[in-house]
């Protein structure tokens, strides 16, 4: 005496039964088939996120906004430049305010201070944004965090020795001082 068992083998039992329990190969060939179907949608879909994000963010981009400063800006207008933003870094209490210019791009990039006529302006300005971009670097790891940005004493006392060398070399140019 056997155990018998008698399976239905019609087209509609073959597929419940593939259905209720699939076969490692089953389940990869239906994988492959979402993912061939899916992929182009995908694609187009991220692309277009992609674009939308870009041109949101290109407006807001902070490193690429502080990165250049300006370049459009006249020998006379330099040195307030300068000024402003020591002033500034002086009461920063936040990263951004710290870093608010970089000093090796936009005015004070080597191309722009070379155009400076006057030789004696052109060095103080030169040395100006030396000492700005020394200072910001020296002293960047006290205003890195957010929540805890203090700027030290001796970071203050230096920029204010930098902004008074720009102002002095400023009147020694003959330029006369913006008004607030």
């Amino acid at each position: 005496m056997g155990l018998q068992y008698e399976q239905d083998n019609s087209g509609k039992e073959r597929l419940k039964r593939a259905i209720m329990n699939p076969s490692k190969r089953t389940l990869l060939i239906l994988l492959l088939v979402i993912v061939v179907i899916a992929v182009p949608f995908l694609m187009g879909t991220l692309d277009t996120a992609q674009e939308g994000l870009g041109e949101v963010l290109a407006d807001h981009d902070l490193n690429e906004a502080l990165s250049s400063g300006p370049s459009d800006l006249t020998d006379e207008q330099i040195a307030p430049w300068l000024v402003s933003n020591g002033e500034i870094m002086i009461g920063a209490t936040v990263p951004p305010e710290w870093e608010i210019g970089n000093y090796r791009f936009g005015a004070c990039s080597k191309d722009r201070l070379a155009e400076i006529v006057d030789p004696g302006y052109q060095t103080a300005m030169t040395e100006g944004c030396d000492s700005f971009y020394e200072i910001q670097g020296k002293y960047n790891r006290d205003c890195h965090i957010a929540s805890n940005c203090n700027v030290k004493q001796t970071a203050k006392d230096e920029l204010a020795a930098a902004m008074d060398s720009v102002r002095s070399a400023h009147a020694a140019a003959g330029y006369a001082w913006p008004s607030s």
